[in-house]
């Protein structure tokens, strides 16, 4: 077993769930640990004793807003109370992400294994990374937020806090887009692999040119976007069946300017096309008639 493996389980229910961890742990051998909310219905071939390879771990959401709040800045914010509330906020999401990519780095276990509840339920809790960073920036931009931590100690209580949960997301981000593998089992299994693929940030749209000096971004989808694509910063951001997925913008398309986006049913795929930004191309590079197509 290769150590930091992390290993996403989700769809069916928790006996198959349950049965697929165990067969997981069982063929690759070594110390595992194992964060669900069902702790006792792990499978019970797992040695799970106290010297046993398999610990097992509750994931808690309550407990861990609990926790983040009382170690915030300012435990008594009104916006960190509306993120606090309820185990299905974003930010209890985001928690255990993180609680998860900790114990992965950490090296104590050879895997790491998140059980999740549902199908689209789980996609939904992958993605609430991108929901929470999308949050924080439309509130406190990156520019206000690092122009108040200039300040140190005098900088806004509220700007701190939103400061923190930019890292965090920004952490977890980077780590569900990583070398996380996610086992889906259940009804629609293909389809749910895409959502998640999506959800996680680990889909990177393909870049062709267009012939006509701008650029088209292919981008397969198993259902059609709710809302037309946007750009938010370096990611584009794409509705789906009640998530909102953040995918890294290539590079090359970090210097245009997003003009337009279709679903194409028949190639299952969202087409955007792309302009280049006079603000940061050379003036010969950029096709005439720009200005009319980005409005």
């Amino acid at each position: 077993m290769t150590a930091g493996r992390v290993v996403v389980v989700l769809g069916g229910d928790i006996r198959d769930r349950s049965e697929a961890i165990g067969d997981l742990l069982l063929a690759d051998g070594g110390t595992a640990l194992v964060l669900t909310a069902h702790p006792s219905a792990v499978d019970a071939r797992l040695d799970t004793s106290d010297e046993g390879p398999v610990e097992v771990r509750a994931d808690d959401p309550v407990a861990r807003l609990e926790a983040y709040r009382s170690g915030a800045t300012d435990p008594d914010d009104d916006v960190l109370a509306a993120l606090t509330t309820g185990s299905d906020a974003p930010l209890a999401a985001v928690l255990g992400w993180e609680y998860a990519r900790r114990a992965a780095a950490a090296g104590a276990w050879d895997v790491v294994v998140i059980e999740l509840d549902g199908d689209l339920a789980a996609v939904r809790r992958i993605a609430a990374t991108g929901e929470l960073a999308a949050f924080v920036e439309s509130r406190w931009p990156a520019h206000v937020r690092f122009s108040s931590m200039a300040a140190g100690d005098r900088a806004d209580l509220r700007v701190q806090e939103a400061h923190r949960l930019s890292l965090m997301a920004g952490d977890v981000t980077d780590f569900l887009a990583g070398p996380v593998e996610v086992l889906v089992l259940g009804a629609s299994p293909e389809r749910t692999a895409r959502l998640a693929a999506l959800a996680r940030g680990a889909v990177t749209p393909e870049v062709t040119p267009d012939g006509e000096g701008g650029f088209r971004a292919t981008l397969a989808v198993p259902d059609p976007p709710t809302a037309p694509i946007t750009v938010e910063g370096d990611r584009l951001r794409l509705e789906l069946d009640g998530f909102r997925a953040a995918l890294p913008l290539p590079p090359l398309l970090a210097r245009c300017i997003l003009v337009d986006s279709v679903h194409d049913g028949d190639a299952g795929a969202v087409v955007a096309s792309f302009v280049p930004d006079p603000a940061l191309w050379p003036a010969h590079l950029v096709p005439t008639g720009s200005a009319d197509r980005t409005g």
